[in-house]
Parts: structure tokens; C-alpha cells; sequence
């Protein structure tokens, strides 16, 4: 046998090994998951703890939110277990030595512990110790709604290429989704899944990400991604969301330019969220900076 088929031979091995783990790993999971749906809750801690112990650090399953949740809701020793597995898992991210699955495994235990306070708490701490953005940017990847909403754009920063990327690509896909739409599954009750599951992508992030564009000084970033998030869908519900993030971040020429745009667009009788929204402008004003322009 020569090297070059010890070699093939020696990866399909390994390839082997990684299926058979995955295997394992997705058996005991549903084992676990069984137990749960028994309401046996003393087995399906015992399994998940053996999960935990044997597959959570490469296993592509994982642990669901909900299942934790449920865990630790019906059965007390289950709480003290999780926290631990939890403050395992923090010791490393305080040390800035984990990957973003760890802090994604993280912060699930956090919400099933109904601890979603502790994600920012750590945030602040490696924040304080002056971290490396590779270290903190997993965490701002979950924190950065709440981050634009309290106006700390400069935060974001480190996560807004990532943001505008993911925008654009969502967008991209809802285009391909209407241009081929048998592509991605068959329309339910005259729905493309495709178009529903972009549109829940686009319409919700897009007003923040547009938000922090802003806060930012990307005036013109900001400019695409709202003509890009207006040819998706252009409502009443899209024009107020992109105003009320303007507003927010103090660009009010923006605000102002998107108002006059929808009323000329959809007429003054189809505004009404808009409207509303744009009450706020003439008091939004005397409170915050203009940052209308960048500098």
C-alpha cells in the first residue's frame, strides 16, 4: 500500500469516527429528550449529564434552550447542575480563551436559567478588563439589539460589517426567493417558506442595523440599506420602523427625507404607523444631537 492510499484510507477513518460520535451523540440526546417528554425528570437529568459530560464539546446537536428550560422548571437538583455546567463554560469566557459555539452554549443555559441579565454582566466585566474584540465580539453578536437601543452604537462597531453583511445577504436571498420560488420548498396555503423565513429576517434587524448605520456616521450605508429594505417591502410598517431608527439615533434629516418619501409613496391616508412615529420628531429633537451628517 503506498502512502498516498494510507493517507485516504487514514481520513476516511477519521471521517468514520466523526459520524459515529455524531450518531452516539444524537442517540443520547433523544434519549434524554424521551425521558423529558415521560416527565421523568431525575432519568433525563442523569442522560443529559452523561451528554454533557461525553458529547457537548463537539457534538452539532446540542442541548436545546427549551429542554433545559423544562428541566430545570419541574425538577430543583436539575437548577444546581445546570448553573454549574453554566459556570463552567463562564470561566473560560472570562479568560477569553472561548469560541463563539461555547458562548452560544453559554448563553442558552443563561435563558434557561432565566439569568439573561448574566450575559451582559460578563460582557461589562471582560469590557472593563479592556478584552480583545475577538473575545467580545460573540458576546455583542447576542447583545447588539439592546446595545443600538440604548444609543451604545460605538460598542456595536466591532460587529457592524457582520450586521450589513447578513442584511444584504437576507435581502439577496428574499430576491432569489421570489425571482425561483419552487427552489426552497413548495408555497403552504399560497406562502413561500423561503420569502416568510427572510422576511422575518429583514423586516425586525434591518431598522436597528439602519439605526446603527446612523449612530455610526455611515450615512450612506445607511441610505442603501433602507432603498435595499424599501424594495423588499415597501408599507406603512417599514417606513415607521426606519423613521422611529432614525429618530433614535438623532439623524433627523434622514427621518425627515423617509416622511416625505412615504407620504409621496403610499399616499397620507396609508401612513398611519408612520405618522405616529413621526409625532416624535419635533421633541426628539431638543433631546438628542443631530446626527444627521457624518463628522
Amino acid at each position: 500500500m503506498n502512502d498516498e492510499s494510507s493517507e485516504l484510507q487514514l481520513a476516511l477513518l477519521m471521517r468514520q469516527s466523526i459520524i459515529d460520535r455524531e450518531r452516539r451523540a444524537e442517540a443520547a440526546l433523544d434519549a434524554a429528550q424521551a425521558l423529558l417528554k415521560q416527565k421523568d425528570y431525575k432519568g433525563a437529568l442523569r442522560a443529559f449529564k452523561k451528554y454533557y459530560q461525553h458529547f457537548d464539546d463537539d457534538d452539532p446537536f446540542g442541548i436545546s434552550t427549551k429542554d433545559v428550560a423544562v428541566l430545570v422548571e419541574n425538577y430543583e437538583p436539575a437548577r444546581l447542575v445546570v448553573r454549574r455546567w453554566r459556570n463552567d463554560k463562564e470561566k473560560i469566557i472570562l479568560q477569553g480563551k472561548a469560541d463563539r459555539k461555547l458562548v452560544d452554549q453559554w448563553i442558552s443555559l443563561n435563558e434557561a436559567l432565566k439569568e439573561k441579565e448574566r450575559t451582559e454582566s460578563v460582557y461589562r466585566k471582560l469590557k472593563d478588563s479592556r478584552a480583545d474584540d475577538d473575545v467580545l465580539e460573540p458576546l455583542v453578536r447576542h447583545l447588539w439589539r439592546q446595545l443600538v437601543r440604548v444609543r451604545r452604537y460605538e460598542e456595536v462597531r466591532l460587529y457592524f460589517h457582520s450586521l450589513g453583511f447578513f442584511l444584504l445577504l437576507h435581502i439577496t436571498e428574499f430576491d432569489c426567493s421570489v425571482l425561483f420560488p419552487g427552489h426552497r420548498g413548495k408555497a403552504v396555503r399560497g406562502k413561500n417558506p423561503a420569502i416568510e423565513q427572510c422576511l422575518r429576517l429583514i423586516i425586525p434587524d434591518g431598522p436597528p442595523t439602519y439605526e446603527l448605520a446612523l449612530g455610526l456616521g455611515e450615512v450612506e450605508l445607511a441610505r442603501q440599506f433602507a432603498r435595499r429594505m424599501l424594495r423588499v417591502e415597501t408599507s406603512d410598517r417599514v417606513y415607521a420602523a426606519l423613521i422611529g431608527a432614525a429618530i433614535h439615533a438623532g439623524a433627523f434629516a434622514q427621518g425627515e427625507e423617509l416622511y416625505a418619501e412615504a407620504k409621496a409613496t403610499l399616499g397620507s391616508r396609508r401612513i398611519r404607523k408612520t405618522n405616529k412615529v413621526f409625532c416624535g420628531v419635533v421633541d426628539t429633537k431638543f433631546r438628542l444631537p443631530d446626527r444627521s451628517r457624518p463628522g
